[in-house]
């Protein structure tokens, strides 16, 4: 069984950070959004993977990744190109995929066993969750345990279970998706395509699942995952220097990174060769790679790579790859693309 990722789209409700990138690459709690999906997958078992790329700095998405073998897997790429929907990209694997698939999309976080699609029966399975804002995605109706309807982002409530983004699939759907036409939002959706199994009689088994669950299409959706994953997943592990200072709880500092003169409380993460001097890193903060903090303070915020932050107090806060944000005051919700300067 392979396993596909899709790592399309335009990211347009995470822009500035995705003006220059996809937006399944920015990191939380230290890691690619992606890279927790694909680490998800080879934990399951399943060494073949597909990745779908779209139009948003492809090469990034190769030159992380490569051939999979550092990440315990083997990796295939597949280009859409333009965004023309879900389901053409599902269509875009079709002649490197056997009879049963597995496909994630790139920027969602799942906590599920995903080893039960290896054996579900029927055309399709999908994952659905219960929302409180059902416009926003792909939702499933039920009826007398069968599903009977599928609408993406319904104008209105039909129902209240929205499809999180995983989904196993067998060949059948390829026949669906050649007869497929744009919806109104001009795109061939996945919605469609399993509604169309459901209309030739074909069965599509569903999966109700609790706890949390991530799309992390917004800012607001990166913080809350890099909370929630820092908190599962965040360990007591010091390999950095720490020098006249204090961390407590669930640390994770990174090979090359200095503490200096500061308080470092979790959980929270610090990426390699990363400085934090004279400052104050706060619970559910991610610090990338060879960044440099100085009489700051910040919490609850995600620092991506080689930014330099000084003399700042940031909270609730996304500051993108290279960026620079300096000269004083306490800011909330700040959110900042790549290579930026601001001096506040």
């Amino acid at each position: 069984m392979e396993a596909v990722i899709l790592h399309g789209g335009q990211g347009t409700r995470l822009r500035p950070l995705t003006h220059t990138g996809p937006k399944q690459l920015i990191k939380v709690a230290g890691k690619p959004v992606s890279q927790w999906v694909l680490e998800q997958i080879r934990d399951t078992g399943i060494r073949d993977v597909i990745i779908v790329l779209g139009d948003n700095a492809p090469t990034r998405v190769v030159e992380y990744y490569g051939d999979g073998s550092k990440f315990g897997v083997r990796i295939t790429y597949v280009y859409q190109g333009k965004a023309r929907g879900l389901a053409d990209a599902v269509y875009k694997v079709k002649d490197v995929v056997s009879d049963k698939f597995l496909v994630y999309l790139g920027d969602n976080l799942v906590p599920y066993d995903l080893s039960k699609f290896s054996s579900f029966k029927g055309s399709a399975s999908i994952l659905l969750a219960k929302v409180n804002n059902p416009n926003r995605f792909g939702v499933a109706v039920i009826k007398d345990g069968r599903v009977v309807k599928l609408i993406e982002k319904p104008k209105e409530q039909i129902s209240d279970l929205a499809l999180v983004g995983v989904y196993g699939f067998t060949r059948e759907i390829f026949d669906v998706i050649e007869s497929l036409k744009p919806s109104w939002r001009g795109e061939l959706e996945i919605t469609d395509a399993i509604q169309g199994l459901i209309d030739r009689g074909r069965e599509v088994n569903y999966e109700i699942i609790q706890g949390w669950w991530k799309d992390t299409g917004t800012p607001k959706d990166i913080l809350e995952a890099n909370a929630f994953l820092l908190d599962r997943y965040a360990e007591s592990r010091i390999e950095g220097v720490v020098e006249n200072s204090t961390v407590d709880g669930r640390v994770i500092i990174e090979k090359g990174a200095v503490i200096k003169n500061s308080v470092v409380r979790g959980p929270t993460y610090i990426g390699r060769d990363t400085k934090i001097i004279n400052s104050y890193i706060g619970p559910f903060t991610s610090i990338g790679d060879q960044s440099e903090i100085t009489d700051s303070e910040i919490e609850y915020s995600v620092i991506l790579d080689g930014v330099k932050i000084r003399g700042v107090t940031l909270m609730d806060s996304l500051i993108g790859n290279n960026s620079t944000v300096e000269k004083g005051g306490r800011w909330q919700k700040l959110i900042i693309g790549e290579n930026s300067s601001v001096i506040l």
